[in-house]
C-alpha cells in the first residue's frame, strides 16, 4: 500500500514527507486492523519540530536506523472501518466504524522504542483496541478523523483543571481557534464552566463566540494579562494552548487561590512549556502549574473517546475543518499547519488513488 511519512534519514534543515510502498500490517493479539478513511495533520506528527534541535533529531534518526524503523509512516489520528481483528480484540467486530489516536505506536511502533510514528497516514493501520472507540453517529469519517488527539488532549487538560465543575467557575483559554483550543472552549462549557474567556484574532471573534465563549480578547490589540481585561485573582483555571514565554508567570497573577494553570509540552525530550518561575510558584503556594504531555495512557483510551462521542452526539461538540487534503497531498497539509494561521483542524481524507498500489 502507499503510505506517507519519512522514507529515510534526512537533514534537520530540510525534512520532506514523501509517499512510499509498505506492507499492510497484520494486527497483533490485542489490535484491530482499520481501513483508514480519515486522519489529520497535528503538530505532534511533525517529528522534526517535536525533536526541536538538530542534536535530538540526529540521535533519534540514528536510533530508528539502528532498529530498521525506516520508512516511518506518520500520522496519529484515525477514523475508519474495522477490517481485521487480533485474537483477543473482542470489544470490536468487523465492519465497526471506529476512531482512535494511535498512542501506543508513539512509544513502541512495532520495531523500536520511541518510534513516535502513529502509522495513520496510510490506507490501513493496526491499532491496540484499548485506544479505539466507536465513532460518533453524527460525524462522517473526515470529521471524526481530526478529533481523537485534540479531543483527548482537551478532555485530559480540562479534567486536570477541575472539570466537570458544579460551581461558579471562570476558565480562560489562550488560543481558542487552533485544533485544541476550539475543542477546549466547547468542552469547558459542556463540562460546567459558567464563564469562558477566550483569546484569538479579531477576524475569528464570531466563530469563537459561536463555540460558547462568553468573552473574547483580540490578542492583536489586547494583552489578556492586563487587569482591565482579566482581573487579578479572578480566574479559576487557565488552559494555555499558545505556549508563549512568560505566560505562566502572567497566569499566576490572574488565578484565584486554589486555581490551576495548565500548558502543554511542545518538545521531546525537553518539554519547553512556559511554566512560571520558581519564585512565582513559591509566592502562590495554593496555585498549581501543570505541563501536559498527551501520549498513550496519560490521555488516550477507549473511555475518553466514548466520553467525547457522547458530547458530539448530544450536539455539545463539533469540529471545524480549515482544509481537507488527500493522503497523497500530505505535504500541502503540513505547509498549511506550519505557515498559515489555520482555524480548527486540517483533515486528511481517503483518496481512491491511494489504494491503487495496495499489496499484501
Amino acid at each position: 500500500m502507499r503510505a506517507s511519512g519519512l522514507f529515510e534519514v534526512q537533514s534537520f534543515a530540510e525534512v520532506k514527507v514523501t509517499t512510499f510502498d509498505v506492507d499492510i500490517p497484520t494486527p497483533g493479539n490485542t489490535e484491530i486492523l482499520v481501513s483508514v478513511d480519515g486522519s489529520s495533520v497535528n503538530h505532534f506528527d511533525l517529528l522534526w519540530n517535536v525533536l526541536d534541535s538538530p542534536v535530538a533529531w540526529n540521535v533519534a534518526q540514528a536510533h530508528w536506523k539502528l532498529w530498521h524503523a525506516f520508512p516511518k509512516v506518520l500520522g496519529m489520528d484515525v477514523a475508519g472501518t474495522v477490517v481485521g481483528l487480533g485474537s483477543t480484540a473482542s470489544n470490536f467486530k468487523l465492519g465497526d466504524k471506529v476512531w482512535a489516536m494511535n498512542a501506543r505506536a508513539a512509544l513502541w511502533d512495532g520495531r523500536t522504542v520511541a518510534g513516535l510514528a502513529g502509522h495513520a497516514w496510510a490506507p490501513y493501520v493496526a491499532i491496540d483496541s484499548k485506544y479505539a472507540g466507536l465513532m460518533p453517529l453524527t460525524m462522517n469519517f473526515t470529521e471524526a478523523g481530526v478529533l481523537p488527539l485534540v479531543g483527548q488532549t482537551s478532555l485530559a487538560a480540562l479534567k486536570e483543571l477541575g472539570a466537570p465543575w458544579d460551581r461558579q467557575t471562570t476558565v480562560l483559554i489562550l488560543g481558542a481557534t487552533g485544533g485544541v483550543g476550539h475543542v477546549a472552549v466547547q468542552l469547558a462549557k459542556a463540562m460546567g464552566a459558567t464563564t469562558v474567556v477566550a483569546t484569538g484574532s479579531a477576524v475569528n471573534a464570531d466563530f469563537v463566540r459561536s463555540l460558547g465563549a462568553d468573552h473574547f480578547i483580540d490578542y492583536h490589540t489586547e494583552d489578556w494579562w492586563k487587569s482591565d481585561l482579566v482581573g487579578d485573582f479572578s480566574v479559576d483555571a487557565i488552559f494555555d494552548t499558545v505556549i508563549q514565554e512568560g505566560s505562566g508567570d502572567r497566569a499566576f497573577q490572574k488565578l484565584k487561590d486554589g486555581g490551576t494553570y495548565l500548558t502543554m509540552c511542545k518538545g521531546i525530550p525537553v518539554c519547553g512549556a512556559p511554566l512560571p518561575s520558581r519564585d512565582t510558584q513559591n509566592s502562590r503556594p495554593t496555585v498549581r502549574a501543570i505541563a501536559l504531555r498527551c501520549l498513550a495512557d496519560e490521555c488516550a483510551s477507549s473511555l475518553a473517546l466514548d466520553e467525547l462521542r457522547s458530547y458530539v452526539d448530544s450536539g455539545l461538540l463539533r469540529v471545524h475543518l480549515d482544509a481537507v487534503v488527500s493522503l497523497q497531498d500530505i505535504s500541502h497539509g503540513i505547509d498549511l499547519l506550519q505557515h498559515h494561521h489555520k482555524v480548527g483542524k486540517i483533515a486528511v481524507a481517503r483518496n481512491p488513488a491511494d489504494d491503487l498500489n495496495v499489496f499484501v
